[in-house]
């Protein structure tokens, strides 16, 4: 369902060196201060490009919706599905806060409470934009523009309750117009801010399964090494690289649950930094018809022989190989 506009507006020294009356003095705050600055501007300047590449992401995904309409006339962050699903709000959600995604990728920022609150922010604000540029371009019929006669916030208010929805069939051939939603206009907004939202949210949650090395604040290079393997492929695999998973027939068994198991995936990650590896398990189970991973929900710590040795016996390398 596309909306349809109302014809109505709408110290010392490391080792403890002596000093003399030549030499600087360094007090002992001196070294962890400088630290502590530096740490402090690469925050900032992290923070700052993350947060112009959410704002260029927001703008690009506006102006996308814009140029829709314009050749198109097709509102794209406006399409709902069965009235409730707000399905082109969602994809902005996802496009808005995937500037923020790319860039945490790019400056190995973490995903954290801001970051989630910052994809969120930038989903809303989509909304907004998208409503605000409507807002200083549309005009009367007599080519005054809408800006000049009513307030932002009267023009939102107005857009809402005029606001009719056309519907069209699966075909895409052209449907029906509802009349003016009135109140329930309101409804429709409030679920166009919720699918902004939760685009924001899934991009946050991709980017938080993203294996990363915590202490080291950078996101690891990952390696698959089984999919969907059956257990008798997976444990010769773990045998032939002397790797013993403690715990893991108990943490499938409950991630499994009552679902058809189809085989279980291995994948190996390892920090950039600090050279650290691990493992990542999962269980392919039947959702419905299709076949989905469950992450399990731990990793296991192995040594550099170890990893070595797991990509030497993975039928996975050695096919690509």
């Amino acid at each position: 369902m596309l909306p349809r506009r109302s014809p109505c507006p709408q110290g010392a020294r490391a080792h403890g060196a002596p000093h003399n009356a030549t030499s600087p003095m360094h007090t002992p705050l001196a070294l962890p201060a400088q630290r502590t600055v530096r740490s402090d501007l690469r925050g900032l300047s992290t923070e700052i490009v993350t947060t112009i590449a959410g704002i260029i992401a927001a703008i690009a995904m506006v102006a996308l919706n814009v140029a829709s309409q314009r050749a198109l006339d097709l509102d794209i962050l406006g399409l709902t599905y069965a009235f409730v699903l707000p399905a082109g709000a969602i994809l902005g959600g996802l496009g808005a806060a995937g500037g923020y995604y790319v860039a945490a990728r790019i400056t190995s920022t973490l995903p954290s409470r801001r970051t989630l609150f910052e994809m969120l922010a930038i989903g809303v604000s989509t909304w907004l934009l998208m409503h605000w540029v409507d807002y200083v371009t549309l005009r009367f019929d007599n080519g005054t523009l809408i800006r000049d006669a009513v307030p932002f916030a009267d023009y939102l208010r107005l857009r809402a309750e005029h606001l009719q929805l056309t519907i069209q069939g699966p075909s895409g051939t052209n449907g029906t117009t509802t009349p003016e939603l009135g109140l329930l206009g309101y409804v429709h907004e409030l679920l166009q801010v919720a699918g902004f939202l939760v685009g924001g949210l899934m991009t946050w949650i991709f980017l938080k399964r993203r294996e990363a090395c915590t202490p080291c604040s950078r996101y690891a290079h990952t390696l698959p090494l089984l999919q969907r393997a059956p257990s008798a492929a997976f444990d010769e695999v773990l045998r032939r690289a002397n790797v013993q998973l403690d715990g893991l027939a108990e943490r499938v068994a409950r991630v499994v649950g009552a679902k058809q198991l189809v085989g279980l995936n291995l994948s190996i990650a390892t920090c950039p930094s600090c050279r650290r590896s691990w493992l990542r398990p999962g269980a392919v189970v039947m959702e419905g018809r299709y076949a989905a991973e469950r992450r399990i929900e731990h990793a296991y710590a192995i040594t550099a022989a170890q990893a070595a040795a797991l990509r030497l016996a993975s039928p996975v390398r050695a096919r690509a190989a």
